[in-house]
Formats: C-alpha cells, structure tokens, sequence
C-alpha cells in the first residue's frame, strides 16, 4: 500500500493551473473570443473550455478531501473528526469570500446608491445557499460553484465510507454515482425538453449536486486509488490521461456543453468523462511525481499561483468586467485590457490571500500540529 503524501507541490501547482485557466477562459470571453491559431495548430477551443478548470477543482477537492477519510479506511485507523473537518473547511472557504462579499455590497452601494442585494439575498448568499434558488449570483458570477463545494463537504464523509476497505474489492460506488448522475441529467434534459422554461428550473441543476457528485466521487476513486496500488511510474496512464484532456478539450466540449449546445447522448456524459480523464491525469501525477508534468506544475510561479488560487478565483471576474468597460469607455486596446485585467486579478488575489485567507490558514495548521491526530488537511 502506497499512502497519498499530505504535501504535493505538484498538486498545488495544478491548483494553480486550475485557476489560471478559468482566467484565461474568462479573459478571452471579455475580448471577443478571438481565434488563438499558430500555424497550422489552432488552441482556440482550449481557451473556450477554460471552464474545465472548475470542474479540476472539484476533482482535486474529492481527492485531497477524501483522502484522509480513505485512508483511515485502509488502514484501520481512527477516521478524521468531522466537527475537526467542518471548521477547517469554513475557515478555509468563508474569510475570502465574506471579506469579498462585504466589499462588493459596499462597492456596489456606492455607485448605484442602493445595495446591490436585499437582505434576504445577502442573507443567502453569506450561508452559501443560493443555489437553492438559482445557479449563481449578479454579485460576482463565478459563485456558482461555491455552494456545490459547499455541499460537498457534507456528503463527502459518507461517499469515502463507501470506498472498500481493500485493494481485493473494487470501488462499486464509483459505477452506480455515474449511472445515477447520467440518469439525473436525462431527467433534467426531457424537463426542459417537455415543459420548455417552465421546466428550467429543473434543468439548471445539471450544474449543481446532485449532478456533479461523480466528479468529486472521481476525486475521491484516484486517492482510493493510489492508496491501494504499489508506486510505479506509471507513464502509460499519464499519456492516456493527458491525451483524453486533449480530446476533450478539441472534440467532446463543444457538443456537451449544456448551457449553449447540447448535443445527444454528449450532454449526459460530458461530466462523467471529464471527472474521469482529470482523475486519471491525478493519478499519475501521484505516482510519477518527477515526470515532466509534475515537474512544470512544481515550479515557483505555478506554486505561488496555487497558493492564491482560491483569491484568483474570487476575484479575476468582477476585475476584468471592470477594467474592459474602462479600456472600452478609454478607447484602449485589447491587449491593454487584457493585460490589465490578468494583472489586476493577481495583484487582487496576493492581497486577499494575505489579509484574509493566511491568517485564517495559520490559526487552522497551528491546531493541527498540536493535534495531529485529527489534522492532515493542510491547506487544501
């Protein structure tokens, strides 16, 4: 049994690689969505799925969340406290996103003269349960996700008790998530097919859990995984699983994208796939943790990008919906807003990051190291 290390750089450079492509997708939506060709090799479509960063995010959380559980389970040993889990998954997520939410309320108070939420609303949103009543927010778009990793964390330690116990079993869960998110899709495809926008609101929850939990379930299979398999190189599966990202990006993304074209039977499949190819790419960058792209995901700038990841993430899109309205009103080129708006995102992130995630961050690995025996998430 090969154990998951607790501290991967490679692993927090694909945090970073996450996030820097939800920018770059966000960014070249803003500029007009411009052909990025060189020669003959058009990357075009892997600016247009961009959004896959977001669903690498919830691989990467079913990994490195589940794997404490998984491995207690492998080795007899006592399962993480889950009061333990809880507040260092809220000190992890709240602070920057409250401290953003307060200052775009107030942001927003000061030019339109009125909040821009009503206290029901910003009562939602600060328990992260607006997705109860629609996918995101008109506050900042990009919390959509929020609540679908949010509600994650409260299922996540049932799923990894239904992991098996030994390498001898196979992962069952895994198959039977998968049929019941295609299922639970088919459903919300012939809603939206039979009663048209009355049946939207069904629909929109192919973005939301139910719907996305094989993702995270794939996340939580690779820890299983590597916990269960002896250390090999395992250069085979990192070209099957970069490769597949590949073909995902130039071929399946265009015909399963729910929200624009929905393509048959794509459209029921394009999470599960996703989640399995991006759990693959984990898998071998775990077990071949000093090939190349480990190596390129571990190197300073992709480290330094991982640790702000979740400030970039919060902060990229209001700034760069800012500044191209201002390069637009200025008359300024394109090249300026887009450089202005990558700049501007990462300057946004360090200063959250250092204000309100860090000291969170070090009060939560304090306690751990004087407990141990609870800790282990470290600043996943």
């Amino acid at each position: 049994m090969v154990l998951p290390r607790s501290h991967d750089p490679a692993l927090t450079g694909l945090r970073g690689f996450s996030a820097l492509w939800v920018v770059l997708y966000h960014l070249w939506q803003f500029h007009g969505r411009p052909q990025l060709a060189i020669g003959a090799l058009d990357l075009t479509p892997l600016a247009a799925c961009g959004y896959f960063g977001v669903d690498l995010f919830f691989v990467l959380s079913g990994y490195l969340l589940g794997r404490p559980f998984v491995v207690a389970s492998l080795t007899g040993a006592a399962r993480p406290s889950l009061c333990r889990f809880w507040v260092h998954r809220a000190r992890r997520v709240l602070p920057a996103y409250l401290g953003q939410l307060a200052l775009l309320m107030a942001i927003g108070w000061y030019v339109a003269g009125q909040p821009p939420l009503g206290a029901i609303d910003l009562a939602v949103h600060a328990l992260l349960a607006f997705n109860l009543f629609e996918n995101g927010s008109s506050l900042n778009p990009v919390y959509w996700s929020l609540p679908v990793e949010w509600n994650f964390y409260l299922v996540l330690p049932l799923l990894a008790a239904c992991f098996p116990r030994s390498r001898a079993q196979g992962p069952w869960i895994l198959p039977a998530l998968v049929l019941f998110c295609i299922a639970f899709r088919l459903a919300c495809w012939l809603a939206i097919d039979r009663w048209g926008a009355d049946g939207v609101a069904f629909y929109r929850l192919v973005l939301q859990l139910p719907a996305r939990i094989d993702e995270f379930a794939f996340g939580i299979a690779a820890a299983w995984f590597v916990a269960t398999r002896d250390a090999d190189h395992d250069r085979l599966g990192q070209g099957f699983g970069l490769l597949g990202l590949a073909a995902l990006c130039w071929y399946v993304a265009p015909k399963g994208d729910f929200l624009v074209s929905a393509e048959m039977p794509w459209l029921l499949v394009h999470f599960s796939l996703l989640g399995a190819v991006l759990a693959t790419v984990l898998v071998s960058l775990q077990r071949r943790p000093f090939g190349v792209p480990a190596r390129l995901l571990s190197t300073s700038p992709m480290l330094w990008l991982g640790t702000v990841s979740y400030s970039l993430y919060l902060w990229h899109f209001p700034l760069i919906e800012a500044i191209r309205g201002l390069a637009r009103s200025q008359h300024l080129p394109l090249l300026a807003s887009a450089v202005g708006g990558l700049l501007a995102s990462l300057s946004a992130a360090w200063l959250s990051y250092r204000l309100l995630e860090r000291p969170f961050l070090a009060s939560a690995e304090s306690t751990a190291v004087q407990q141990p025996a609870n800790g282990g998430f470290g600043r996943s």
